[in-house]
C-alpha cells in the first residue's frame, strides 16, 4: 500500500493532510493520492451535530427516565479508565473494539452501560494518529484507500444524519413503511473536549481547505434486545436484507449482522430492526447509484473496487477521483 520508494523526492502536487490540536503548533503531515475533499472536509457539520447531542433526560423501558448527567459521568469515568490502558470497565461491557488501538489510546470502541438500555460508541482520534490509517485494525486500512482517506472517526459523524434520511426513506416506502424500526441515537461530547484542527492542500482542485472535528465523541442508542429475534433461513434474510437496502439506495451496510428480524404479533408478520446507520457509501467510497443481485455480487464489487484502489489505480485516475460527482453524498 506504500509502493513509493523513501529515496524519491515527495511530489509538489500529491494531496496532502496536516493536523494538530486547536491552538498548538505541533502539526504531524500525510501525503496520499487517496485522500479526497468529501470524507474529511465536508462531512462533518457543527451545527448538525450541536443540534442532536444528548439532551437532559431521555426515557427507556417505555416509562423509565433518566437524567443525562448520569450517563456523562459515567462515560467521563470509561474515558479515564481508557486513558489508563484498562481492559476492562467498571460500568461497562465491550461489544466490539476490532477498529480500537488500546496502546495508542484510538479508533473505535463499541460499549453498552451495565444498568442501561443503552450502547455507546466512543470515537477517539489525535492528530498523529486520525493520519495513520494503519494503527487501528484491519478494516480501516482499506477503508482509507477505497473512501478518499476516511476513517472510523469520519463515518461516526454519518451515522446520525443517515439515521434521519433512512427514516426518511422508510417512511416514503410502501414495502417497508411500519415494518422496519430504527434505535434513537445522540452525540455526545466530553466535558474537556479538544479539537482537531485538519488542513489539505492539493485535494479536489482547491488551494487549501480546512475542518475542525471534535477529537473525542460518542453517539449513544438504545440497545436492542437480541432475545426476541426470530429465525429465518440464512437465504431468506440474506433475499430480504439486500432487497431493503436496494430499495433504500444503500445507504446503509447490507450486511447481515445489522440488522435483527423480530415478530409482530399485532400484524401476525415480522419487522426489521436497523442497528448499524453508518453512511455506506461514505465509509467504501460510492460514489455511482449501484443496486446488487444478492451478497455475492456485493463482495464480489467490494473486493475487486478495493483491488483496484489499493493497486492498480494511476496518478491521473485519482486526481480525477477528487472532482468526479458523488451521487450519495450527504447533504
Amino acid at each position: 500500500m506504500k509502493a513509493r520508494s523513501l529515496h524519491r523526492p515527495p511530489d509538489p502536487l500529491s494531496p496532502y493532510i496536516t493536523t494538530r490540536w486547536d491552538g498548538d503548533k505541533t502539526i504531524y503531515t500525510h501525503r496520499n493520492f487517496c485522500y479526497e475533499e468529501y470524507p474529511i472536509f465536508r462531512v462533518f457539520d457543527r451545527n448538525y451535530f450541536n443540534k442532536h447531542k444528548l439532551p437532559n433526560f431521555i426515557t427507556y423501558d417505555e416509562n423509565k427516565l433518566v437524567d443525562t448527567q448520569i450517563l456523562n459521568n459515567l462515560i467521563e469515568k470509561l474515558l479515564t479508565e481508557i486513558h489508563q490502558k484498562k481492559k476492562r470497565y467498571s460500568h461497562f461491557i465491550v461489544l466490539q473494539h476490532k477498529n480500537f488501538n488500546r496502546k495508542k489510546k484510538c479508533g473505535l470502541i463499541v460499549l453498552k452501560f451495565k444498568d442501561y438500555p443503552f450502547v455507546v460508541k466512543l470515537f477517539i482520534e489525535t492528530p498523529k494518529t486520525f493520519i495513520n490509517p494503519y494503527c487501528k485494525g484491519f478494516e480501516p486500512r482499506f477503508f482509507f484507500v477505497m473512501a478518499g482517506g476516511v476513517n472510523r472517526h469520519i463515518s461516526g459523524l454519518t451515522r446520525i444524519k443517515n439515521l434521519e434520511l433512512l427514516n426518511q426513506k422508510i417512511s416514503h416506502n410502501k414495502n417497508w413503511h411500519g415494518r422496519v424500526k430504527t434505535p434513537r441515537k445522540w452525540f455526545w461530547l466530553p466535558k474537556n473536549n479538544k479539537l482537531l484542527h485538519i488542513t489539505g492542500k492539493n485535494i479536489g482542485n482547491k488551494k487549501e481547505l480546512a475542518t475542525m472535528l471534535p477529537g473525542t465523541y460518542a453517539i449513544i442508542a438504545d440497545a436492542i434486545n437480541f432475545d426476541e429475534e426470530i429465525k429465518i433461513s440464512h437465504k431468506k434474510r440474506n433475499k430480504i436484507i439486500m432487497q431493503l437496502c436496494n430499495d433504500l439506495e444503500l445507504i446503509i451496510d447490507p450486511h447481515s449482522n445489522n440488522f435483527i428480524f423480530k415478530y409482530d404479533e399485532k400484524k401476525n408478520n415480522f419487522y426489521i430492526v436497523i442497528i448499524d446507520t453508518e453512511h455506506f457509501p461514505t465509509i467504501v467510497g460510492l460514489k455511482d447509484k449501484k443496486k446488487f443481485r444478492d451478497h455475492y455480487s456485493w463482495y464480489l464489487y467490494l473486493t475487486k473496487k478495493c483491488f483496484h484502489a489499493t493497486f492498480l489505480f494511476t496518478k491521473k485516475q485519482r486526481l480525477a477521483l477528487q472532482t468526479a460527482p458523488h451521487y450519495y453524498a450527504l447533504k
